[in-house]
């Protein structure tokens, strides 16, 4: 029998040994490195394979990122923004494409409006552009010497256009509300609405006060005919609102709300206890507004008194499903439904817990920004409905992101806050396809 004795190889043997392998990986590599080049260069790759190929890098799509004290708000006009503060300095700007460049008002309009027995200095800062308007003005007791306003410390007011069957020459609508933790809000609710004459500064109600009773804080109810400003695109006469009249107010923020709808000097009930002031009009004079059920919520489509269910859901409102603009995200599953019909986008690799989120007009793109492992796992999730193409980017600042909107079909934009002020953000998802 022959036996093989196992022998430990020297030192010089082991250096030889390592020196042989190294040459042969070194070898391999430089194969693999000419095939690579070869298959590269008969094959190039496309733009948009570069960006999905390198997911992590929020700065490929990044248009703009800028650190300001106060966020960039949108107006009413494309591509034009607004800050505000509560010295009730405003200015505005214009986003370039790559930058936001401080745009000249076409000028002010002094107010003085009259609410719960006091007259409420306002100050409008304006833009008007081919006979449209859009303004902003802010009231705040913080370092004013008005003694007479003591009721409201703080009032915020927007100026814009009537809505399309109120529309009249010389005419604008002037909205307010007193709710300081809806100075940045994307979707504020206005609680006062006046159609103000621009020769003489006179104002009259555009809502009607009728039978309207004192609220909590004094002054007359803040709840009793609240709108937003979509209920305003409403083309035809009749434009829905929202109040609380007939319901006890609460303290803790829990008093039922109900619609309405203006039809020239009538204000009629609509549908009572809806989930929040959203209301999405349609064709006809009929709307979509979401209520909550038993077993979770449904949205609900109005028309000539008439209600009829568009979907339900058996989960929690503004918890599992969380809603931005006309769009229902479920945090489950990813998929986004429409408020006033049965469209269901189903976004693909879908890996995240979504904080906020937006669809662009034209509904080619959903983007989400949220976490995924842990709250330091910030990721910015985009997904092309047309092509089914998604990409993920890690977001390196995590904290708190607000106001995600598009400016367009193709950019997107968002605030982050932090310890040196709103960080507003701005991305352009176009090589996204």
């Amino acid at each position: 029998m022959l036996f093989t004795e196992d022998v430990a190889p020297s030192g010089k043997n082991k250096t030889s040994a390592k020196k042989n392998v190294v040459t042969i990986l070194i070898a391999v590599l430089a194969i693999a490195a000419v095939l690579a080049a070869v298959w590269l260069y008969r094959n190039p790759p496309e733009e948009n394979d570069r960006v999905l190929g390198d997911p992590e890098k929020l700065e490929t799509v990044q248009l703009s990122r800028t650190i300001t004290s106060i966020p960039y708000m949108s107006t009413d006009f494309d591509n034009v923004f607004y800050t505000a503060d509560a010295a009730g300095n405003v200015l505005f700007y214009e986003f370039d494409g790559a930058d936001f460049v401080e745009l000249a008002e076409t000028g002010t309009m002094d107010l003085s409006v009259p609410l719960s027995g006091q007259q409420i200095p306002a100050k409008i800062h304006y833009i008007e552009r081919d006979g449209h308007i859009c303004g902003y003005g802010v009231f705040s007791t913080e370092g004013s010497d008005d003694e007479d306003v003591y009721i409201y410390s703080f009032m915020m007011f927007k100026v814009t256009d009537l809505p399309a069957a109120y529309a009249a020459d010389g005419r604008c609508l002037l909205l307010a509300h007193t709710d300081r933790t809806q100075a940045y809000a994307q979707e504020p609710v206005w609680e006062e609405s006046y159609i103000v004459n621009r020769a003489d500064g006179s104002m009259t109600r555009f809502l009607s006060e009728n039978n309207r009773t004192i609220g909590i804080n004094g002054g007359m109810r803040e709840d009793f005919c609240m709108i937003t400003d979509e209920a305003l695109t409403a083309t035809g006469k009749s434009i829905p609102f929202f109040s609380s009249r007939n319901h006890e107010q609460s303290q803790n923020g829990d008093t039922p709300i109900d619609i309405y709808t203006k039809v020239d000097n009538r204000e009629t009930s609509a549908a009572v206890s809806v989930a929040e002031c959203y209301v999405k009009p349609l064709e006809n004079d009929a709307f979509a507004f979401v209520r909550e059920t038993n077993n979770g919520f449904e949205t609900v489509r109005y028309e000539n008194g008439e209600e009829s269910v568009i979907s339900s859901f058996y989960a929690g409102y503004g918890t599992s499903y969380i809603r931005s603009g006309d769009y229902i995200l479920s945090k489950e599953d990813g998929r986004v439904y429409t408020t006033y019909d049965k469209t269901v986008l189903t976004p693909q690799d879908y890996k995240i817990n979504p904080l906020v989120f937006a669809v662009s007009p034209d509904g080619k793109y959903i983007v989400m920004g949220g976490t995924v492992a842990n709250a330091l796992d910030y990721q910015i999730y985009v997904y092309n409905t047309e092509t089914g193409r998604s990409v993920t980017y890690t977001e390196t600042n995590y904290a708190e992101h607000g106001n995600m909107r598009f400016i367009n079909d193709t950019t997107v934009m968002f605030y982050v806050i932090n310890v040196e002020g709103f960080e507003n953000v701005v991305l352009d998802l176009s090589a996204v396809r």
